[in-house]
């Protein structure tokens, strides 16, 4: 597999598999041989700091892979790292001096090592994603699953931690974070960007625009998923709610796919590869590759939802309309990079506020009448309208004339 396109959209998708299974081993470990109340107080803690980490990137992540290529590796990379980092730490810091007013059930975390290795933790998560985008941006996806994969040192030091209770777990999060970033960032340094640490002004003058409206959009998108267990807590129930989450996080492995393809398709176009060409090319593989996802979710659905138990089951109907959203997901999916190729953020700012309002208000009005089928019946209809805006534009700014090309 030479193609960079479609090398690189596969260990993008093998990593989230290979994230899925370690997270999945780590959490059943930590059930056998912590307490359940250290855990409930370990996945907050792992919560807020990861919650910490996406407030702190400020779409640098996202202009390392638009900008990496046309600007000096160096100063670009360790002017994105060391502002990420600096926003983490400050950020952590916040989270620890106001934590009573935050959640006054992790006061704790105000103690001295619980502080240390929350701070810690926050700023090494960091430091992964800027790694992980930077690979992706050199077109070395493989790297990143290499940083995955070096992850799972975290279930060795969950064992080894197991008398620090909550403390153990977060821990071992840190541990195994720690010597994987401390490889990868090696390897990065030695072979691929120079190590010379600096903050270059002009490169954050050129990019800043484009890195804080990508942040922008990028809350505004999280911000449509994230709050619709909200509405089904408040709309159905805390047991509807239960059984929305297992399904939805099922059926969201499917979108998986176009979104690989996404990414990998952005860094192409940055390269100046044929846009036309890889538009094509993407939009074939995403079909090929999401009708028989389709298919197998939809006849052995109600098998892998029963997997978690038989209640389960009941949310067969939302998984398989969240799969088959991908249909339409897809075309969004292709959009969103041309629009960062294009440097148009303000149009994706508005779309995925379109986005927001769509999906949260459809699935407001159609739970109380269809359950939690009412949220992928949304889902479904978000992204359908959003295509005919897409189309609407792309036809509008003449594209398909003009050839998708790399400039406007």
């Amino acid at each position: 597999m030479d193609d960079p396109l479609f090398k690189n959209s596969f260990f993008m998708l093998i990593n989230k598999g290979l994230v899925v299974i370690t997270g999945f081993v780590f959490w059943i470990l930590a059930a056998h041989f912590y307490d359940v109340r250290d855990i409930g107080i370990a996945t907050a803690l792992i919560s807020g700091a990861t919650l910490i980490v996406g407030f702190s990137t400020f779409g640098f992540e996202i202009s390392l892979v638009r900008f990496l290529r046309s600007y000096d590796k160096s100063k670009a990379f360790y002017t994105c790292l060391f502002l990420t980092m600096g926003a983490a730490f400050t950020l952590a810091l916040l989270y620890v001096i106001f934590v009573q007013y935050i959640s006054p059930e992790l006061v704790f975390i105000k103690e001295i090592p619980y502080a240390i290795i929350f701070i810690l933790f926050a700023v090494i998560s960091a430091i992964g994603l800027i790694t992980s985008n930077t690979f992706i941006a050199l077109r070395h996806a493989k790297y990143t699953f290499l940083q995955n994969a070096l992850q799972v040192s975290t279930i060795p030091a969950l064992l080894v931690l197991a008398m620090f209770g909550s403390l153990g777990i977060i821990g071992a999060n840190f541990v195994g974070y720690f010597i994987t970033y401390a490889i990868v960032f090696t390897l990065l340094t030695r072979y691929f960007i120079p190590f010379k640490p600096r903050i270059d002004r002009e490169f954050l003058k050129k990019s800043f625009n484009f890195s804080f409206g990508n942040y922008i959009a990028n809350i505004l998108y999280s911000a449509s998923f994230q709050a619709l267990p909200i509405i089904v807590l408040n709309q159905c129930g805390r047991a509807d709610a239960g059984i929305f989450y297992i399904a939805f996080t099922v059926g969201n492995f499917i979108l998986q796919i176009p979104i690989a393809l996404s990414v990998s398709f952005f860094v192409e176009g940055v390269y100046g590869e044929n846009l036309r060409k890889n538009i094509k090319r993407s939009g074939t593989a995403m079909v090929l590759l999401l009708v028989p996802g389709i298919l197998f979710f939809w006849i052995f659905g109600p098998q892998i939802l029963g997997f978690f138990g038989s209640s389960y089951m009941a949310g067969t109907d939302l998984l398989r309309a969240v799969v088959l959203s991908s249909l339409v997901f897809a075309l969004y999916t292709l959009f969103q990079p041309l629009l960062n190729i294009h440097m148009r953020v303000k149009t994706l700012i508005l779309m995925n506020l379109l986005i927001m309002v769509l999906l949260l208000g459809l699935s407001y009005w159609l739970t109380p009448i269809y359950g939690i089928l009412g949220v992928g019946i949304a889902l479904i209809a978000t992204f359908a309208i959003v295509d005919v805006v897409i189309i609407y534009l792309v036809l509008r700014w003449k594209w398909l004339v003009l050839g998708f090309s790399n400039h406007d």
